[in-house]
């Protein structure tokens, strides 16, 4: 199975779908994080936005390592100011190509975050138009099964799907931790993101809350475009 999460900033992996990416990874399976931006934007006032794309680069690419993903990428659109165009939702579908997943995980639209509710129109629509055979791009059309949406308890998103990650939340931990420049980061940046306050501690305990609701340690929960499909990932 090919596996495909496409995730606005690079940390976002590893907070909504750690888990899951890892236990994919484990079983064999396919797996890449497509990172729509460089996360250039979350810095403190005295770092560029340069600097910060460089260390956050490096710091993905570390937290691929620990969930055992095959492929790291960047699409090269630039943080807090990823836009809804006919031209991108054209780099989504060659991306979508290029990788020929059965599923793709993706970002719940319902989002306090522009980029994050940017890249979920994008890659649905993308995902309409991929198996599109006159819609040419640089790669064959592909046809994904189902798209998974992830997204944070403070929005109207609910999941159907979820994936037992008992054995896998230490690795999304581990992953996350990989992203040191964010620690501080999101301190300073106050009550906008208030769900990320003590992220760890908050993310083992989603895991485990969202666990007791299907009858294990730990899950991530995801809400699926098509409802059919809704057991793919487990």
């Amino acid at each position: 199975m090919n596996v495909l999460a496409i995730v606005a900033h690079p940390d976002d992996a590893a907070i909504f779908c750690g888990g899951t990416l890892a236990k994919h990874a484990e079983r064999g399976d396919h797996v890449t994080v497509a990172h729509m931006t460089r996360g250039e934007y979350g810095g403190l006032g005295s770092d560029t936005e340069e600097d910060v794309a460089a260390v956050r680069t490096e710091e993905s690419r570390a937290a691929g390592e620990v969930l055992g993903v095959d492929e790291v990428e960047f699409l090269g659109f630039k943080d807090g100011r990823i836009e809804y165009s006919l031209e991108d939702r054209f780099v989504l579908v060659d991306t979508l190509r290029k990788h020929d997943p059965d599923i793709v995980l993706t970002h719940f639209q319902d989002d306090l975050h522009p980029d994050h509710q940017a890249t979920a129109r994008l890659v649905t629509d993308a995902y309409y138009m991929a198996s599109l055979p006159l819609a040419e791009t640089d790669y064959e059309p592909c046809d994904p099964d189902n798209i998974y949406y992830f997204g944070k308890p403070t929005s109207s998103f609910e999941p159907e799907t979820f994936v037992d990650v008992s054995g896998y939340l230490d690795a999304k931990i581990e992953a996350l931790e990989q992203h040191e420049s964010q620690v501080e980061f999101l301190v300073e940046h106050g009550g906008i993101d208030a769900e990320f306050d003590n992220l760890v501690d908050s993310l083992r305990a989603e895991g485990m809350t969202l666990g007791k609701r299907v009858g294990c340690k730990a899950a991530e929960g995801f809400a699926p475009l098509h409802e059919q499909a809704q057991n793919y990932l487990h």
